[in-house]
């Protein structure tokens, strides 16, 4: 059978939440507002599927851009690039 290469491959340690923190996320992380150019960090909530980033940008701090619906469009330099990542307000923190 072929090797899966999905975009949650060998993300076992990455996307797992500890013991006590499991369940429901509070509902002041879900309705922060953002406003744009605010420095934000990227947390992955292994439990919200929906408008989940990458793995590889799982830590980074980028600015917050605009907001698209009820996402936000962060804004990440990388080396030479400026990489453009949207994600629910579940997936963020302030930095």
């Amino acid at each position: 059978m072929p090797r899966s290469r999905g975009p949650r491959r060998k993300s076992r340690s990455v996307l797992t939440k500890p013991v006590r923190e499991r369940g429901k996320l509070g509902l002041s992380r879900l309705l922060t507002k953002y406003e744009v150019g605010e420095k934000v960090v990227i947390d992955i909530d292994a439990a919200v599927h929906k408008g989940m980033p990458h793995k590889r940008f799982q830590g980074k701090v980028g600015t917050v851009v605009e907001r698209r619906g009820r996402a936000y469009v962060i804004e990440i330099p990388q080396r030479k690039t400026v990489k453009l990542i949207i994600a629910t307000p579940e997936h963020l923190k302030r930095h």
